[in-house]
């Protein structure tokens, strides 16, 4: 069995777990005998309603097991403090995939660090988790088959909207008899299939020594008549004072397993043969410069295709577009038109980490997330125009497509882009060159106040600012990009609503969960009403709007265009 282990004696907590049972010191709250409730007289047509949600409910399941979304789970231990609210002090991180077959379980993408664990031995076995135990907790009812009314009872509370879809609220409650981590709590069904889009509550009868925690789970409608999950919220404050977490999980690239790349082929309309011309002037074999150059833009093509493939990467799209605006701005002013097009990617992920390839920039979605404006933007993305620039390339042994036919498992541990010291160093002196002939030569004091609360707050959170591809913005608890600009930022100010160095995470990016597809949001900015709702670079729970699916217009493809 693989044991996710946290390197303190204190974190007995569920990490990654959302409702899993977690190997504890004591007992913990006993709920193996749960209250009785009060069976209402049902219409007939609550009790239609309620067949048909254990029906749909029983399908869903079975469609989730042919699924193997990526999973990934980040959680920060907090403690309260009375004028800025929770603070975190610890962070746990998660990422791979749900693997179904007997049982689900988590297959992870992050590589055992075997010197990590002797480094850390006699204090991470202290406390585990056993990974391949918890997915499946939060994202259905009852995965035992007693999802029924002989093992559940059923209240209808209320109708009411959660997004532009209207559901009934019921509370459900396991009967006498329920078993082993039986669900009790809320749930939200659509009024048009009766299929659950929302479980609000935690699980009861927990084993000996083990225990389950709160979570809110949203569905949302990814095909017709299918919902799937795509995130889990978990909060716990009082199972103790060392163990309060808030935790989310978020799920995506549910369309692996729906023969993606097949289907774009075949929607391709060719109308009649057509000869394919070659408008280029050239007509004889590339330069030795221009077979280097080649040869770097195939290796960079090959890395991006193969973390888009594993869907750590998403899609082009609109978020690109603004990326490249800023990047943009700061070739014109730097009068590097002659440069060749640089594009943005972004990754999926949420740890604050950026790099460049060849002639395209990636940034993380969490990194987006926490940038407070576009002068912090510019920050990042000089920094990696600079390593382009300077002629710093991707290494062009992943030319060789070879390379990359590995597992997604394995594709973290193999790709190597990330810098060495002497390139950042070199890559921030030239960034701050460009940065001081930009747009944003005026702006850069909120771009260094940004990096002097990553400096404060890295220490306490290593696993969101620990950087799996590229380069983070720390070492250990060393901030090491772009640090000359700290020294003409202001002091923090944590307990002044007027000062905001970095936002939540979850703030900025939104991801389609079918196909990765990420876009900006369109939340809107509430005035702060004291310093407990800064929250930088914390968890903080998301609410999706829900939507019912609408079916998007097919594009047809000619061999005349």
């Amino acid at each position: 069995m693989r044991d996710f282990r946290i390197g303190h004696a204190v974190r007995f907590l569920p990490i990654l777990v959302l409702a899993t049972p977690v190997i504890l010191s004591s007992a913990g709250r006993d709920r193996s005998k749960p209250q009785k409730v009060d069976e209402q007289r049902e219409t007939p047509e609550i009790v239609s309603i309620i067949d048909r949600i254990i029906a749909n409910e029983t399908q869903y399941y079975q469609k989730l097991k042919e699924c193997s979304p990526r999973l990934e789970t980040y959680l920060q231990y907090y403690q309260p403090e009375a004028e800025l609210g929770d603070v975190a002090r610890e962070d746990a991180y998660f990422l791979g995939r749900l693997k179904f077959g007997k049982d689900a379980k988590e297959v992870s993408f992050i590589p055992d660090s075997a010197f990590e664990w002797l480094r850390r031995g006699p204090e991470m076995l202290r406390a585990h988790l056993h990974l391949d135990e918890f997915a499946v907790e939060p994202l259905v009812v009852d995965d035992k088959g007693h999802f029924d009314r002989k093992h559940y009872t059923f209240d209808a509370v209320r109708w009411e909207y959660l997004g532009d879809v209207r559901c009934l609220a019921l509370d459900i409650h396991p009967r006498g008899h329920a078993g082993v981590g039986a669900f009790e709590g809320r749930i939200w069904v659509e009024d048009h299939n009766y299929a659950i889009v929302r479980l609000n509550g935690t699980r009861i009868n927990h084993p000996h020594l083990k225990f389950y925690v709160h979570f809110d789970c949203w569905r949302e409608n990814l095909q017709p008549g299918l919902w799937l999950p795509v995130y889990v919220y978990s909060q716990e404050s009082d199972i103790g004072k060392r163990l309060r977490y808030k935790s989310e999980t978020r799920l995506w690239g549910y369309d692996l397993t729906a023969h993606h790349q097949q289907q774009e082929w075949t929607d391709i309309l060719v109308d009649a043969p057509a000869p394919i011309l070659d408008n280029g002037k050239a007509t004889s074999d590339m330069s030795p410069v221009e077979s280097q150059r080649q040869l770097t833009i195939d290796a960079e093509h090959n890395v991006l295709d193969r973390l888009e493939k594993a869907r750590l990467i998403a899609p082009p799209g609109p978020v690109d577009k603004v990326l490249e605006t800023v990047v943009n701005n700061l070739r014109v002013t730097n009068h590097l038109e002659n440069m060749p097009p640089v594009q943005c990617r972004v990754m999926l992920t949420s740890p604050l980490e950026s790099f460049s390839l060849a002639d395209t920039i990636v940034v993380s979605r969490g990194l987006i997330d926490v940038l407070p404006d576009e002068a912090s933007l510019a920050m990042i993305l000089a920094h990696e125009l600079a390593h382009i620039a300077l002629g710093q390339k991707l290494d062009t042994k992943y030319a060789f497509n070879d390379r990359l036919q590995i597992s997604d498992e394995k594709l973290l541990a193999t790709l190597d882009v990330d810098r060495g010291r002497k390139d950042e160093a070199a890559a921030d002196s030239k960034g701050m060159e460009f940065l001081k002939n930009s747009p944003y030569k005026d702006q850069l004091t909120q771009a260094g106040l940004f990096l002097r609360a990553a400096a404060a707050t890295a220490p306490h959170v290593p696993h969101l600012f620990g950087a799996h591809l590229g380069n983070g913005l720390t070492d250990g608890n060393k901030l090491v990009r772009m640090a000359a600009l700290i020294s003409a930022a202001p002091a923090l100010k944590p307990k002044s609503v007027d000062q905001i160095a970095a936002l939540p995470l979850g703030s900025r990016v939104q991801v389609d969960a079918w196909e990765g597809n990420v876009s900006f949001t369109t939340r809107k900015t509430l005035p702060l009403a004291d310093a407990t709702e800064k929250m930088p670079f914390q968890v903080t729970p998301v609410i999706p709007y829900l939507r019912p699916y609408v079916q998007a217009p097919k594009i047809e493809v000619s061999a005349q265009n």
